[in-house]
């Protein structure tokens, strides 16, 4: 009869036993959070177009190019300096030409915090002047502003909707413009000199509007990777105009794609040309458009910037004066 009472008496310091053991710990140091700097609504570039992006923890630069889509694409070296393991297999062609490439999801940080995303990489070059490309569709900003010149007395804005065009391995960033029962995906091309189209695109355009190559124009137009595709000049006599744009010459990749068949020669004193003739045209309208409509930084050389408005789907271009 006193063994019960003995163990009842003692269960309470038993039970208090193990809290007073954990009250003499040392109190668990409390990490202090890092804060995360909330990225600008807007990102302007001018010069090279060059941005610093972490990946994986490594610096990368990246060159920003309006026409770009798609994933990122970094050059070999960087790829190899990230040590890459790449889990999918990626490629571009230029008409006969094929560049073969990789791709892998890694961690990349603008400035905001990391975040899951494709990159791509291959051999060759994507660029001469950074470690890489990326398009303005793959960037987290509100707004995306390419200083193109200083701005002149009596500039407007020109507002197009922008429309997102491609699976999301080929998205790119532009807007439209009709022309006869088609619709032109127009994509701005900032870093070349011409418009660039392909040959169904050339066809299309020649049929529609009056066009025909110049004599004598041959060229090369340089493309992603560098790569090298023969073009020749078109001119069209009715201009395709794009808000205050006209545009009437046009760089064809004549290789690729197919072949401009229906694109003709323009002839000496050609009356298509002639501004004090009525054009009438007996062509019929022929060729099937595709989405490489380029507008080179020729036709804008009067603008001082343009900007790709991400959170309200419009791309804003302030012009000066048309030149005549």
């Amino acid at each position: 009869m006193v063994v019960r009472p003995l163990l009842v008496s003692l269960l309470p310091f038993l039970l208090a036993g193990p809290a007073h053991a954990v009250a003499a710990q040392e109190p668990a140091p409390v990490q202090a959070a890092v804060p995360v700097v909330p990225l600008p609504d807007e990102l302007v570039l001018e010069g090279d177009n060059i941005i610093t992006v972490m990946v994986n923890g490594t610096p990368l630069q990246l060159e920003v190019n309006a026409d770009s889509f798609g994933p990122p694409v970094i050059n070999s070296d960087a790829a190899a300096r990230l040590q890459l393991v790449a889990e999918t297999r990626r490629g571009w062609r230029f008409g006969n030409v094929v560049v073969d490439g990789m791709s892998a999801v890694q961690l990349v940080d603008f400035g905001g915090g990391p975040v899951a995303k494709t990159i791509s990489w291959a051999e060759r070059f994507a660029s001469r002047k950074a470690d890489g490309t990326i398009g303005v569709h793959d960037l987290p900003y509100a707004r995306v502003t390419f200083r193109l010149a200083p701005p002149v007395e009596g500039e407007t804005v020109q507002r197009f909707p922008m429309k997102r065009s491609g699976s999301e391995a080929e998205a790119r960033l532009g807007t439209e413009v009709v022309v006869g029962t088609k619709k032109l995906m127009m994509i701005f091309a900032l870093q070349r000199a011409e418009n660039l189209i392909t040959a169904p695109t050339a066809n299309f355009i020649a049929t529609h509007q009056e066009g025909g190559f110049e004599p004598g124009s041959d060229g090369t137009a340089i493309m992603n990777f560098a790569v090298e595709r023969p073009t020749r000049i078109m001119r069209i006599a009715e201009p395709i105009l794009l808000g205050d744009l006209a545009m009437d010459r046009f760089a064809v990749r004549v290789e690729d794609y197919g072949e401009p068949k229906r694109v003709g020669e323009i002839g000496a004193n050609d009356p298509r040309f002639d501004k004090s003739q009525i054009l009438v045209s007996r062509r019929k309208g022929r060729g099937r458009p595709d989405l490489l409509t380029r507008i080179g930084r020729d036709q804008i050389g009067h603008c001082s910037r343009i900007t790709y408005d991400l959170a309200q789907s419009e791309i804003r271009l302030s012009c000066g004066p048309a030149p005549e």
